[in-house]
Parts: structure tokens; C-alpha cells; sequence
């Protein structure tokens, strides 16, 4: 089982819409069903993207998933199908949301962030920190045992609670920048500090929304160039660092103009052709998913 964050150092990234788009892929390509699923959880209680995207909220949420640990999935119902386990059938599928025939909605189930005001002081203590780590490691326990495909995690950005507790957990570590100068800064600062706290990470860096250049005075491939090299000086062998995305000629994932009015899943237009961009983008949501089956 796959354990994956979806991480950038500040908001604006684009990291939501490209798991939006990238969820029935992977769905596809790890094998998920309905007896066997990808498990979402939306970690952004302040800044929620994915829960407004889905629009529909679980019976649990993130932060009860977060401190309540063995309450919400114990070992007394381990012999009941998913369909009847009391924590999975509280979640929303979502297959069919993303793109997915109707026969595979359940192929994906998702935990929302919906939390209440006074729920989400549970983020300000500093002590939950191993709380939320103990409550996610038997979320992982119980996916395991019950052969889901994976465990994906859109995180808040930067150091937050939520955050640190799913990267903590995580086996691949999606991380997603623009190519702008303060992103450069900013990311590569959060990997130095990722890569000193943890071991045995899977890194795999994401360059999102890069623009069309033509006209202006830069060189997109030099500035993608800069960003592997100083990547490449920061995860050492601690961890591992991927830059497929942008290795061999591949360019990260293109802007899509279409994003810039409403966030959609390409997967899902089925009534006019792809424009060029879109089309762009759906094949570097492909080589992506490629890049997670391989880890």
C-alpha cells in the first residue's frame, strides 16, 4: 500500500487541482475497486481546496481521524467487509466525482474537512502532534489490513499539524512549486528541513502551472535545470529524491487556461475535444502517475 502526500511549502501551488485531476489515474493504475479502494483524506482544515472541490462532506473528518485513534477503527470488526465496516461506509465515494464509471464510485473514498470551529483547536496544540501520528498509523494499520490501494493526503501547506502528521507517513512526499523565485526559495528551504527529519522518503518534485514563456525574456528549461540542481544538493541519501517530471526534456505540467476560470477534472470532459493545453496536461498527469506506481 502507497502511502502519498501531496505537499508544496505555501498555498497557490495548484497541489488540489493536480490531485483532483491525477485521482482517476491513479485509481486505474494501482488496481483500486470498490472492495479494494484509494482512501483521500483532505488534511487542509483552514485553507479546505479538495472538500469544496468534491463539495460533499463525510460523516467523519479529518480531525476526528486525527485524535481519536482506536475510537474510530479498532480491531472488534476486522472480520466485516468494507462495505460494512463502520469507519469506511462513513465516508463519501467519489470515483464518480473524479471521472470514474458509476460501477467504481466506491473505488475511491473520501474523508472531508469539514471540521467545527472547536474541533479544530485539536490543530493548535502543539502536544497532538504524536496523537495524530498514533491516530494515522492505525488509519494505515486498517487500510492495510483491509488491502487498500493507498492512503493520499492533501496537506496544508508549510508546517502544520495535519501536515507534519501525514508527511510522517508517508512513503511518497509529492512536491508540488511553481517556478517563481519566492517558490524556489520557500521549497527548497522546507525540503533542507523535510529531508533532516526524515529518512526513507520518496521525493518527487512537481514544477506545476508552468506558463507559456513565448515573449518574455526567460528560458524555462534553464530555470527547471537550476531547480533539479539545487534539489539534487539537498536530498541526500538519506532520502530519495525524483525528478522525472522535469528530467529528459519533460517540462513539469503545464498551465491549463481552463484552471484560471474553475477548477475541473479533465478526466471528466467528455462533451468537446481537449484544447492543446488541457491535453498537455492530462499526459503529464499520466507520467506522474507512472513516477508513484514505480516508487
Amino acid at each position: 500500500m502507497k502511502n502519498i502526500s501531496f505537499f508544496s511549502y505555501k498555498g497557490g501551488s495548484g497541489r488540489t487541482s493536480l490531485l483532483f485531476n491525477v485521482l482517476p489515474i491513479l485509481a486505474k493504475e494501482l488496481g483500486a475497486t470498490p472492495d479494494e479502494p484509494i482512501i483521500v483524506l483532505d488534511m487542509d482544515i483552514d485553507s479546505k481546496g479538495l472538500s469544496y472541490l468534491i463539495d460533499e462532506k463525510s460523516k467523519v473528518n479529518t480531525i476526528e481521524v486525527l485524535k481519536n485513534g482506536d475510537d474510530l477503527y479498532g480491531d472488534d470488526d476486522e472480520d466485516l467487509p468494507i462495505s460494512q465496516h463502520p469507519f469506511f461506509k462513513k465516508l463519501v465515494p467519489i470515483g464518480e466525482d473524479v471521472g470514474l464509471p458509476a460501477s467504481q464510485d466506491e473505488a475511491i473514498l473520501f474523508v472531508s474537512a469539514h471540521a467545527t470551529s472547536e474541533e479544530s483547536k485539536f490543530l493548535n496544540g502543539k502536544n497532538n502532534f504524536d496523537i495524530a501520528c498514533a491516530s494515522l498509523k492505525n488509519l494505515e494499520k486498517l487500510c492495510g489490513d483491509y488491502n487498500c490501494k493507498a492512503i493520499i493526503m492533501d496537506t496544508p501547506s508549510g508546517g502544520q499539524l495535519a501536515g507534519d502528521a501525514a508527511l510522517s507517513i508517508s512513503n511518497v512526499i509529492i512536491t508540488v512549486m511553481r517556478i517563481t523565485s519566492q517558490f524556489q526559495k520557500g521549497t527548497m528551504e522546507f525540503l533542507t528541513d523535510l529531508n533532516q527529519r526524515f529518512r526513507n522518503k520518496k521525493f518527487i518534485l512537481v514544477p506545476n502551472a508552468i506558463p507559456n514563456a513565448d515573449g518574455l525574456q526567460f528560458n524555462v528549461r534553464a530555470i527547471l535545470d537550476s531547480i533539479g540542481n539545487r534539489a539534487r544538493n539537498i536530498i541526500t541519501d538519506r532520502n530519495e529524491l525524483n525528478l522525472n517530471m522535469i528530467a529528459n526534456g519533460a517540462l513539469g505540467i503545464n498551465e491549463v487556461r481552463l484552471f484560471k476560470f474553475m477548477e475541473t477534472n479533465l478526466s471528466k470532459i467528455k462533451e468537446r475535444e481537449l484544447q492543446e493545453d488541457e491535453q498537455r496536461a492530462l499526459d503529464a498527469y499520466y507520467k506522474l502517475v507512472g513516477e508513484i506506481k514505480n516508487v
